[in-house]
């Protein structure tokens, strides 16, 4: 805050003295700040944006780890960023302003086209450490074909000196000037360093036309991109991910923080979902929800997430985090009272609630005996309708078993076998353990694994403890480890009627320089592994034949890494761990980190996380690895009925707000941001032509497409109360049901 307050004061006295001065800076968050705590700066501020000499830049709430933030959070930045600069400043921001950001997910094309943002803006890439990337002007396309007009700083930095060596450099390194003549120059001391200076306006005023410098000015970035976009065809392509070499430790770092931040995105997605259920907006939350949204949003900033902050910053933000979890889940509780009530519910009824879009088979445990129930997709289902049932569990001391999975443990705690019974195989390699805790050294900071930490081989936890057992309806084995001053607990459980080996984990992490990771070795071979990422996937290699591909050392994966067959698969699954690393037929998670800088003491203290394996047939499509996944993060919920209500007779056992036929995901359902209306968002998840419908189970009036803005509406085709969809492999798709005819209708 007192940062931003120096650095625009600064600039509005410099455009004062300097006529050819336009400042910019991003970041709707820090414009905020100002217009709460520095007013009458704010008040400057406007004008100058008024007079054209100040460009807000960036359409993002903050500039956001790209990799780590889940698809709806990212659709949140930009909402609620274009939103701010349309409100206080009368103007569309259409380009995503990330000079800093390390590395960005192949779903952001879409995301950013689908939001009204057309151009992209970064220069990160030119820190990656083996490959130079060849491109500086180009169009980058995504996982789904949608392409946006991208530019790279050819000087290579954000922090420019406007000196006549800058120049030159961002003349002479322009790889792509045969197409365009111009390119961007940042120019300032970024990084809280307080802008440009003097210094840097008196240069620029001697280079406007130096002998021997091209021509410079200063300008609008938001101009140079439509000029920009206007030679586009003739501009190269590249296809996938932009991957950084370099900061894979922030795949890991604050683990704590990660925690928080999936939990967050989570009981959002679970509070908007029951704020919804009864088609009456009295009670949704709206201004609570857009101030826990924007604080969730700040945190995921490019250097809170992803673990490369001081240690004040996570002192102050997981004790934030840590109330705003607990108010979250206290409103899906009233939320969840609501619906009851208005169900009519006896009170004490006993509800379950499944906020994913196709039904699930669950086990619950109903005055001490274990029962099956089915719970319909997006919608509730009363536990007294659960069937009785014995679950076909058993525990041994070195062995446990299902009707689909048999497993059995090594002296030292690692998994022996991994016996799939449906398909006569063993999921693991032989003679290759899996599970094995594995410690490395760790010599990086914050950012930085070194690519060599393999060289030295690993030392393992110890184990100290276990014991097997069947409790309900799971059969666990719990067992204790030692490493160092480290303890780690973990039950490793087979549910009842699962194919998933859960791992929950605690851990009193006291090492320095040291990395943990769990390791698999697995029964499958293949060139590629798939990997989840915001609103789809992407394959990577399993090898190492170009420096392009070993330069991938550790990539991310929001819940998922899996590599399969044709015939058969492993998926690696975690509730907040985002790290893989996929070798061969090797598959690794990094489960924590203890670097000193700039974070001291990173990450010494109490952990707890939650991954799994889950082998299946087929490849990760066949296999509805993404299904699955999304399964192991989104538990049931259980809801009881208050007692200040009036109580029907008789209420249905069960219902469900949504009917959804196709292999489609739902990411998404909640009010509307502009009307009373209800926004179901939906994507294809395996790269696939689908054919989908979409039932709204409530009285609505309209049902529209709109974009990620909840704008450009065009007529749904709708029979009754039925929406029919074609998606393309990857497509997001939104839709609005008006629960009344909108206004001038």
């Amino acid at each position: 805050m007192r940062k931003g307050a120096r650095t625009f004061s600064t600039a509005i006295e410099l455009m004062d003295r300097y006529p050819d001065y336009i400042f910019g800076a991003s970041q709707p968050q820090l414009y905020d700040w100002m217009r709460q705590y520095y007013p009458a700066l704010y008040e400057k501020i406007k004008q100058k944006v008024k007079e054209g000499r100040w460009e807000p830049q960036g359409a993002m709430w903050v500039e956001p780890d790209v990799n780590l933030s889940g698809g709806e959070s990212l659709v949140r930045q930009i909402y609620y960023g274009k939103k701010f600069y349309q409100e206080e400043f009368g103007l569309d921001v259409r380009n995503l302003w990330l000079p800093d950001v390390f590395g960005y997910n192949a779903a952001l094309p879409q995301i950013l086209k689908k939001s009204g943002v057309d151009y992209f803006m970064t220069q990160k890439l030119s820190w990656s450490e083996h490959n130079a990337f060849p491109h500086q002007s180009f169009r980058w396309r995504g996982i789904d074909g949608t392409e946006i007009v991208t530019h790279m700083l050819p000087e290579e930095t954000y922090n420019g000196p406007a000196t006549p060596a800058s120049i030159r450099k961002a003349e002479y390194n322009y790889h792509d000037k045969g197409v365009c003549e111009e390119a961007l120059l940042l120019f300032g001391i970024g990084d809280g360093g307080g802008g440009p200076s003097a210094e840097h306006l008196e240069r620029l005023r001697r280079e406007k036309d130096l002998a021997g410098l091209c021509p410079v000015e200063q300008g609008w970035a938001a101009a140079f991109f439509e000029r920009l976009h206007a030679v586009s065809e003739r501009l190269p392509v590249w296809s996938g991910e932009l991957y950084l070499e370099k900061h894979q430790g922030t795949l890991t770092t604050q683990a704590r923080s990660k925690w928080f931040n999936r939990k967050m995105e989570a009981a959002l997605r679970e509070l908007e979902f029951a704020s919804t259920l009864t088609g009456d907006f009295a009670g949704y939350p709206e201004q609570e929800l857009e101030a826990i949204w924007k604080e969730v949003l700040l945190y995921q900033f490019h250097d809170i997430l992803p673990g490369s902050s001081i240690k004040r910053v996570y002192d102050e933000s997981l004790a934030r985090y840590e109330l705003l979890l607990e108010r979250v889940q206290q409103l899906i509780k009233e939320a969840y009272s609501r619906h009851l009530r208005a169900l009519a519910a006896p009170e004490n009824t006993m509800m379950i609630y499944n906020s994913l879009s196709w039904d699930r088979r669950e086990w619950i445990t109903l005055d001490g005996k274990p029962c099956r129930i089915t719970l319909p997709a997006l919608g509730w289902k009363a536990a007294s309708a659960a069937e009785p049932d014995q679950p076909k569990l058993h525990a041994q001391e070195n062995a446990l078993e299902n009707v689909f999975l048999r497993v059995e443990f090594a002296p030292d705690g690692s998994l022996l076998t991994v016996y799939d019974k449906v398909f006569d195989r063993e999921a693991l390699r032989k003679d290759m353990p899996g599970n094995r805790l594995e410690v490395y050294d760790d010599s990086g900071d914050c950012w930085v694994i070194p690519i060599t930490y393999q060289d030295k081989a690993p030392e393992r936890f110890a184990l100290t403890g276990a014991k097997a057992y069947v409790n309900g309806c799971q059969a666990i084995m719990e067992q204790r480890y030692v490493y160092g001053g480290s303890v780690l607990t973990q039950k490793v459980i087979l549910g009842a009627d699962k194919r998933v080996l859960v791992f929950e984990t605690e851990v009193d992490w006291k090492e320095d320089h040291k990395m943990l990771r769990t390791a698999f070795d697995v029964g499958v071979q293949s060139q590629a592994a798939s990997y989840d990422i915001q609103y789809g996937q992407i394959k990577r290699p399993t090898h190492t034949n170009t420096t392009w591909d070993m330069a991938r050392f550790e990539v991310c994966g929001i819940k998922w890494a899996d590599l399969s067959q044709n015939d058969y698969g492993v998926a690696l699954q975690s509730d907040c761990k985002y790290g893989y690393r996929v070798l061969g037929s090797r598959m690794e998670l990094g489960l924590l980190r203890s670097p000193d800088y700039p974070g001291k003491g990173a990450d010494r203290c109490r952990h707890r996380f939650t991954y799994a394996l889950y082998p299946h047939a087929g490849n990760e499509a066949e296999g509805d690895v993404a299904r699955q996944a999304y399964e192991f993060v989104y538990t049931p919920q259980v809801a009881y009925a208050p007692s200040d209500g009036e109580t029907a007779d008789q209420i249905p056992e069960a219902g469900s707000l949504l009917e959804v036929y196709g292999d489609v995901i739902v990411e998404s359902v909640k009010k509307a941001w502009r009307e009373d209306a209800v926004v179901v968002r939906l994507y294809e998840p395996k790269g696939q032509n689908e054919s989908a419908t979409v039932t709204f189970c409530l009285p609505f009036a309209e049902a529209v497409l709109c974009d990620l803005m909840e704008e450009n509406e065009q007529p749904a085709c709708s029979g009754d109360d039925t929406v029919s969809l074609e998606l393309a492999p990857f497509e997001i798709v939104t839709l609005k049901f008006y629960l009344s005819r909108p206004k001038g209708d």
